[in-house]
């Protein structure tokens, strides 16, 4: 990096941290808390705001380690700013720093050291020594459009008509109603949609075709129907999430109108969801919903206000998002009446690529619901508390957990981050393996340690699979770097349906 940019950017980062702090003393003042966090959040800032020194571009090597480090500090620290404002505290006993807070600070820590270490490394090892190679974009939309079909469908008829309701009760009764190869189906076919999701996409940056965009559009609003239907969030909103990541990553730029619409959702239409999980669902079916879709669309508009005053409200988005709760939980409790797990949690990740139709009785572990009973939070069976990874590794193993965990998480990120850098190549196989490191290691965070891995070492190795089935099209490197569209045949493009390259090594 050329001297006078890096002192720009270092000067960038001074001043962005000086406007922090004065906004946090600002809110400090007005709140009037006698146990305010500000050391917290100003020391948390400071670490998860170190990637505006490194980022290079919005797809570059560094654009992992700038998401991470900021969903890091809405996970542990922004409810806290918030906080500040409403004179609220998280911490019951007075202090300028707790010991939570070391735990979160350390991970932050750890987590950028990591991904700086394994960036460094990459980049000292030199070039890569062959061109990578590329789906064409009729495979990836045909496959993509196939992929969304059989996933909406498999998914509306399993929450349709036998997962009916969002009960443990119901879930337990489903799960033994059908096969274990038909469970591993429908969560196989789970995956499809944001799969497809995501390979439709790339068509369409690869074509610029505004048929394409249309499909896209309607794909993402099928996607809020669907979620709406069967009271999954996580389905409504993923669609539009994809696009917009999508784009970002294969342009390098953002996409003003697909954020303005998402701004406008999240205002919008979040609420009328939260307001259809609470209203529409407690007394309509799933089945009945969408049978009556738009009386229930109007119920939930209708209710949305009157939801958002009641004393027992659902959730803000920000409180949704915060995991600090969980994580100063564990490390007050732990080695205090309750014991360190010294790894048991983590152990069904050695059973990674063992089906369970192969070995029916290989560990499974509910760590949200052992976070529940054995920290004695509630005396319902069925509740499920996020423990949150840096959380988990703490409860295992104390703080050598969240320093050594936290590394290992970093420098796997950033391994991959510089291996799949999509501002040098942009392919279908970094894409894939960029977004789910994204979906499963970022954005899932907050979750537990296993079933996020888990899903995350299968996803990668269904990713290698897809290349070599799929991948012909060599990627000119110049022609990336510079800009071009991704469907355009550069001059040194060439098809081979023979020798496909391993990208992966």
């Amino acid at each position: 990096m050329p001297s006078l940019e890096k002192k720009r950017r270092f000067g960038a980062y001074f001043a962005l941290n000086a406007i922090f702090i004065v906004l946090v003393l600002l809110l400090t003042n007005i709140g009037g808390s006698v146990n305010p966090r500000t050391l917290h959040v100003i020391l948390l800032f400071a670490v998860c705001s170190t990637w505006v020194i490194d980022l290079d571009a919005l797809n570059g090597r560094y654009a992992l380690l700038a998401l991470f480090l900021s969903f890091y500090f809405v996970s542990y620290g922004l409810l806290d700013v918030g906080n500040l404002l409403s004179g609220i505290s998280s911490e019951a006993a007075p202090s300028l720093f707790s010991a939570t807070e070391g735990v979160i600070l350390a991970g932050a820590v750890m987590l950028a050291l990591g991904y700086r270490t394994a960036a460094r490394m990459q980049r000292s090892a030199g070039p890569r020594r062959s061109m990578p190679r590329d789906w064409p974009w009729k495979t990836a939309l045909f496959l993509g459009i196939a992929l969304w079909s059989i996933g909406t469908v498999v998914t509306l008829y399993w929450n349709l008509y036998i997962f009916t309701d969002a009960s443990a009760e119901t879930g337990r009764k489903a799960l033994a109603s059908i096969s274990p190869i038909a469970t591993a189906g429908i969560l196989l076919a789970g995956l499809f949609q944001p799969f497809g999701i995501l390979l439709v996409t790339y068509a369409w940056r690869s074509t610029r075709s505004v048929l394409i965009q249309c499909l896209v559009i309607a794909i993402v609003c099928g996607q809020i129907v669907f979620g709406f239907v069967i009271d999954v969030k996580g389905v409504a909103l993923i669609g539009g999430i994809l696009v917009i990541v999508t784009y970002i990553l294969l342009e390098g730029r953002l996409p003003i109108a697909w954020i303005a619409a998402g701004v406008v959702f999240a205002i919008v239409g979040f609420p009328i969801l939260q307001a259809g999980r609470f209203v529409v669902h407690d007394k309509l079916s799933r089945t009945a919903v969408l049978e009556n879709l738009t009386a229930a669309v109007q119920l939930a508009i209708e209710s949305e206000d009157r939801l958002s005053q009641l004393k027992d409200r659902p959730q803000s988005l920000l409180e949704r998002t915060s995991v600090r709760g969980s994580i100063q939980m564990i490390v007050e409790k732990t080695g205090n009446g309750v014991a360190f797990q010294h790894g048991h949690t983590l152990t069904p990740l050695l059973a990674t690529f063992i089906p369970r139709i192969i070995w029916s009785d290989k560990v499974s572990i509910e760590t949200g619901r052992l976070v529940n009973r054995e920290f004695h939070v509630s005396d319902s069976e069925d509740l499920y508390l996020s423990p949150s990874i840096a959380g988990e590794l703490y409860w295992n193993f104390g703080w050598p957990g969240v320093i050594l965990g936290m590394a290992i998480i970093g420098a796997a990120v950033g391994a991959l981050a510089c291996r799949f850098n999509l501002a040098e190549a942009k392919t279908v196989t970094g894409l894939l393996v960029v977004v789910i490191t994204i979906q499963q290691v970022i954005v899932a965070f907050e979750g537990s340690f296993s079933p996020i891995y888990v899903v995350w070492f299968r996803s990668l190795a269904a990713i290698a699979i897809l290349h070599f089935l799929f991948a012909r099209v060599t990627v000119n490197m110049k022609s990336a770097i510079s800009g071009g569209a991704i469907g355009a045949a550069p001059l040194e493009q060439s098809i081979d349906a023979n020798a496909i390259p391993n990208l992966l090594r």
